[in-house]
């Protein structure tokens, strides 16, 4: 009796012994980071998130970086990717599910590095010739403007030309017959065709330079006179007569503006082909030589007052403002937050961004350059900056400080924020980019 009951408390300690020895099979609940790959990077980069406990469903896992919701596009319960959002800064990667969080690795978030980047979109030697890309030819192209389908409408100058260059670099001829004259009607004819303008009901309006005229040419391509009776004065009324006019815009309700540049002069030109002169008395006080001709989001016009270097604004009830330059024929971005300490040197076209900065091409200087205001159409404490050109003579694609221009003289920006550059000398439409 004494061996069956050692026997049988061996037996129960033996078991008692066994069921202390298991292993504890219990973990917590909350998701576990094993790694991160890459543990660093800017925003829109993709990291990869190993480790287990988390969701097959994408919606179930909550991703935060340095505490900043991140976009979860593949999950399973052992891996997830996420997209790093703008401006989360560096800190550790944690995931979320069913309320219970596993915080991971430190991910080092690192700052975009940004650039303008040129290269040619359109043109190659000097001709005339429609094509795509490098196989179309320009002679001195001199103004560019973009119509609501981002074709963009090139004065082709001394070709006598209105050319077309569709988003995919397709050009062809819109008007003019290659040589020089005021015919109207198809295709007719222009003469050293300087500036072109879009109005509200998708017309090209062109400051037809050496015809001293203002044409219109619809989108079916018919060409007529607007204004200007062809001969050189500065007679107000209906025609009414230019002295080498310029650059031309327009509002909304149909008047134009053109600067009249050998009269000194903004001319206004209602609906009905009445002209008159808003601003300029024909001196060189106020204005001399006025070229780029752009209305902002006040409807404001920003004027170039080339030979005073400087750019200036008008507003609604004729009032000149100086916005940028010294009115000394140079080269500086001047100070920050300063722009009338700014030079300038034979400055053309100028365009206005939907973020309200002035580009304007600074001929002389071979560089396109930018007013940027702290708020849309306060100019007072701007900003100067080049985004590209080295001031040597070239075209030479690349980098905004290594590109180089020959005689740039109009820039336009199309719905996407890219900007082309008339490089005049070169032949060319160079297109600028901002990554």
């Amino acid at each position: 009796m004494k061996r069956i009951i050692i026997f049988f408390l061996a037996t129960i300690n033996l078991l008692s012994c066994k069921e202390n020895k298991e292993p504890n099979l219990w973990s917590p609940p909350e998701p576990v980071i094993v790694n991160i790959q890459p543990d660093r990077g800017t925003d829109e980069t993709i990291v990869t998130i190993t480790g287990r406990k988390f969701s097959g469903t994408i919606s179930n896992n909550l991703v935060k970086i340095n505490g900043v919701p991140a976009t979860v596009i593949e999950a399973a319960d052992n891996l997830l990717k996420v997209i790093v959002p703008p401006n989360s800064g560096s800190g550790p990667v944690t995931v979320t599910v069913n309320n219970y969080e596993g915080i991971g690795p430190k991910f080092i978030y690192m700052e975009k590095v940004y650039e303008y980047i040129v290269s040619t979109f359109a043109g190659s030697t000097v001709g005339l010739a429609n094509g795509t890309g490098n196989n179309a030819k320009f002679q001195h192209p001199t103004s560019i403007a973009i119509d609501a389908f981002d074709n963009l409408i090139v004065c082709d100058r001394t070709n006598h030309t209105i050319r077309k260059i569709t988003p995919q670099g397709v050009a062809t001829t819109v008007a003019g017959n290659g040589t020089a004259g005021s015919a109207e009607g198809t295709p007719g004819q222009f003469n050293f065709p300087w500036d072109v303008t879009i109005d509200a009901n998708g017309n090209m309006l062109i400051a037809d330079k050496d015809s001293r005229k203002i044409r219109k040419v619809t989108p079916a391509g018919v060409v007529s006179t607007v204004a200007g009776d062809g001969t050189t004065g500065s007679k107000e009324g209906t025609p009414g007569s230019f002295n080498n006019p310029m650059y031309i815009t327009a509002d909304v309700t149909g008047t134009i503006y053109v600067a009249d540049r050998n009269n000194n002069k903004i001319r206004k030109i209602t609906p009905n082909g009445i002209v008159s002169t808003l601003v300029g008395d024909g001196n060189t006080t106020i204005l001399n030589q006025p070229q780029g001709i752009a209305l902002d989001k006040n409807g404001d016009l920003i004027v170039v007052d080339q030979k005073n270097y400087r750019i200036k604004k008008i507003s609604q009830a004729g009032i000149i403002t100086n916005i940028a330059g010294t009115g000394t024929k140079g080269y500086s971005d001047g100070e920050l937050g300063n722009p009338l300490t700014a030079e300038i040197g034979d400055v053309f076209g100028i365009a206005i961004d939907k973020k309200g900065n002035i580009l304007f091409a600074d001929a002389s200087n071979g560089r396109i350059r930018m007013i940027v205001p702290k708020e849309a159409g306060d100019y007072t404490k701007a900003d100067v900056i080049t985004i590209a050109g080295t001031g040597t003579v070239g075209k030479a694609d690349g980098s905004g400080t290594t590109a180089t221009f020959y005689n740039p003289y109009d820039v336009a920006v199309d719905s996407k924020g890219n900007i082309y550059v008339a490089d005049a000398s070169n032949h060319l439409i160079r297109k600028i980019i901002y990554k």
